[in-house]
């Protein structure tokens, strides 16, 4: 199969670019499902004023046939689903927020606002004026509808009661009446100022609220953004020479990165190595286009970021990069006009071959970073980026990237830096580079040792009583009762006593992370029960902790001393408890005020741990913790996880796809193979 990105699908000079299609699909369906809640639900068209800040944000940012295209994408799926009014409100939201972004873009304030809602709302309230001058029959029905519900309203405050320090209600009733049929007698000034007053208020509220929301994304920095900066001359990233670069990030009072001096020629494969916190991530910045704040980069052209023949990134996350609903479509988003590329070869080199007509969707961890590769392989880039992307992905998945990765330079003319934890990883690669030493070649001591996955090992004596965990005939399914149901667990049965350590394994898609939110409460199981203390730990969310795969999702303020102190349930300005915390998961003290975005990936994880154990939690669920950690970070987490469990009889459930030391954490072992355990252990008592 030999796609070519045509011209007229893709960006032409004033076309579309996948950005702001993106952005364009997304802000379309944020405003469809308010006007259809608006619609459909009672007493709710309230909501439809939340619809102006989409639109609004794509009016502020992107140009004016974004706001176009986001307007008659969400208007025909507001259509068809709640008929009219649902088309009516997204053309409203559409039309307030292009008039509230535009204002927002030119700098002006709110005396602006005010003029251009009454004018547009002169302009609105004139143009119902006539319609229903041409629309005799329905400006009659009107009448009569809004004449009954004034009936309505003046029958209801002549029946009550006549008190002291109210006036005569049926007076009053008469008058509501007689009044509005005045009104009526002039109902153009009445349609009119009714549009104009509408329309005026309904654009300050939203520029208020599109205010509060430009402010608050303003203050999050989105430090580790790829930026693709206008560059001139021809796109030409190696070889590339680093000389005494450093970079610090706004705000912030050390460097992240450097002094580093290295080269990188073509045809290597480089693997950089380096503890957390050393700022191998920043590198990849640097290598990508990104200005160092200190130092030189010298390169022959640009970097020529996402563009053929330039850099290419693939990140250790594929769920951001897999933009395609079906994997070839995958394979050439974003590419130029008129470029040609065989979707069956590279799926096939990165050994995906066959599934170029597959939903993404239904593709496992490793799948979607071989894609991601493929992707990356469609630009012919000169310098490929891997950063850690083998840490989410089960043994077989890393082998396999492994082998991928380690054969690009033999079959393309690149150079491939590759950033990772792991020793074979490493050992793969031409040479390393170690961070920690300044950017020269190091024994990668500190690297994490692979080993292969444990076996299933019978469960040790449980203490006598209770278990604090306990799974009795769990099933769960995904999407039940519709054509896409999916079984995700059957027949789980096991136990976890006070104080255990059990090692739940498995390839992707086995169903562990479902598992996990099933032990913490967080989902309930389509059948059987999981039960904490002997009830259904559905009713005990917060009881258990867990700590998810992506930590940065999981961290939701701005800062580490707020966000401890927030999962920990205490005031951040009891600094003593936020440094304890902190240092009970081995974190400095002065990481208390940095901010959450200038941390790395697993200073992130400690971060979450330190706020989830500071809660003294019934149990922990750890879900891949170890990804992301070097050799000692890892070692020490481990370290202060089995002391917690032998000495404060701490319950540890982990899921991982990393074995090395977990041993004496986790002396139990199970096995999910397909939703089931693969091999239950049991034990004198009959718990497994």
């Amino acid at each position: 199969m030999t796609l070519t990105r045509h011209p007229s699908k893709t960006r032409r000079a004033g076309s579309l670019h996948p950005v702001e299609l993106a952005q364009a699909s997304v802000m379309a369906a944020m405003c469809a499902a308010i006007a259809i809640v608006a619609v459909v639900v009672p007493f709710a068209a309230g909501v439809s004023l939340l619809g102006n800040v989409p639109m609004g944000l794509l009016a502020y940012r992107f140009r004016f046939r974004v706001l176009v295209t986001a307007t008659v994408a969400g208007a025909t799926i507001a259509f068809l689903i709640a008929g009219m009014g649902g088309f009516m409100t997204v053309i409203n939201c559409a039309y307030i927020g292009w008039l509230i972004g535009i204002i927002k873009r030119r700098g002006r304030g709110w005396p602006t606002v005010v003029v251009a809602g009454m004018a547009a709302g002169a302009l609105f309230g004139a143009a119902v004026v006539l319609a229903l001058m041409i629309l005799v029959r329905l400006r009659n029905l009107i009448f009569e509808s809004l004449t009954a519900n004034v009936d309505g309203a003046a029958a209801v405050l002549a029946r009550i009661p006549d008190w002291w320090w109210l006036p005569n209600m049926e007076q009053a009733a008469e008058r509501l009446k007689s009044g509005f049929a005045t009104a009526l007698h002039y109902w153009p000034l009445l349609f009119g100022g009714f549009g104009v007053l509408s329309v005026t208020v309904v654009t300050l509220i939203g520029w208020w609220a599109l205010s509060q929301v430009i402010k608050r994304l303003l203050v999050v920095p989105d430090l580790h953004k790829l930026d693709a900066a206008a560059e001139e001359g021809a796109v030409a990233p190696v070889p590339v020479r680093l000389t005494d670069v450093r970079f610090r990030y706004p705000k912030s009072d050390q460097d992240a990165l450097g002094p580093v001096t290295m080269n990188i020629e073509p045809g290597e494969h480089v693997a950089i190595t380096g503890p957390n916190g050393s700022g191998k991530t920043t590198l990849m910045l640097v290598l990508a286009g990104r200005e160092p704040t200190a130092g030189t980069v010298e390169r022959p052209g640009a970097a020529g970021l996402g563009k053929p023949g330039g850099t290419a990134v693939i990140l250790q996350h594929p769920e951001s990069q897999v933009l395609g609903t079906r994997v070839a479509d995958d394979v050439v988003w974003g590419l130029p006009p008129g470029m040609t590329t065989d979707v069956d070869r590279l799926l096939s080199e990165v050994g995906l071959d066959g599934l170029a007509e597959r939903d993404t969707g239904g593709l496992s961890g490793g799948e979607l970073q071989r894609l991601a590769v493929a992707a990356a392989l469609a630009r012919e880039p000169s310098l490929l980026i891997a950063d850690e992307v083998t840490s989410m992905v089960d043994q077989d998945g890393r082998d396999g990237l492994l082998s991928v990765l380690s054969g690009l330079t033999q079959h393309h003319r690149m150079a491939l830096v590759h950033i990772t934890h792991y020793n074979n990883e490493a050992d793969s690669a031409d040479r390393a580079i170690n961070l920690t030493g300044g950017g020269g070649d190091s024994d990668n001591a500190e690297m994490v040792e692979t080993t292969a996955p444990p076996a299933v090992t019978a469960a040790v004596k449980p203490s006598s009583g209770t278990p604090v965990l306990e799974l009795i005939d769990v099933n769960h399914e995904y999407g039940s009762g519709t054509p896409w149901a999916t079984t995700a667990l059957r027949n789980i049965n096991f136990a976890v006593h006070e104080g255990d350590g059990l090692l739940i394994h498995g390839l992707n898609g086995s169903g562990k992370s479902t598992l996990a939110w099933i032990m913490a409460g967080l989902t309930e199981p389509t059948s059987g029960r999981c039960l904490l203390d002997g009830k259904p730990a559905s009713d005990q969310v917060g009881a258990v902790a867990i700590s998810f795969q992506a930590a940065r999702l999981q961290l939701m303020r701005s800062r580490v001393d707020l966000d401890v102190a927030s999962a920990a349930g205490f005031s951040p300005r009891d600094r003593g408890r936020v440094i304890e915390a902190l240092a009970t998961v081995g974190l400095d003290a002065s990481l208390a005020t940095r901010r959450i975005d200038q941390l790395s990936g697993g200073q992130m994880r400690r971060v979450v741990l330190a706020g989830l154990l500071a809660r003294s939690p019934r149990a922990l669920i750890l879900d891949e913790p170890l990804a992301g950690l070097d050799g000692a970070s890892a070692r020490g987490l481990l370290r202060l996880l089995e002391d917690l469990r032998r000495n404060a009889g701490l319950t540890v459930v982990v899921i991982s796809h990393d074995f090395s030391g977990l041993e004496d954490l986790c002396p139990r072992t199970l096995r999910l193979q397909n939703g089931v355990i693969a091999t239950a252990p049991t034990t004198a008592g009959g718990v497994s």
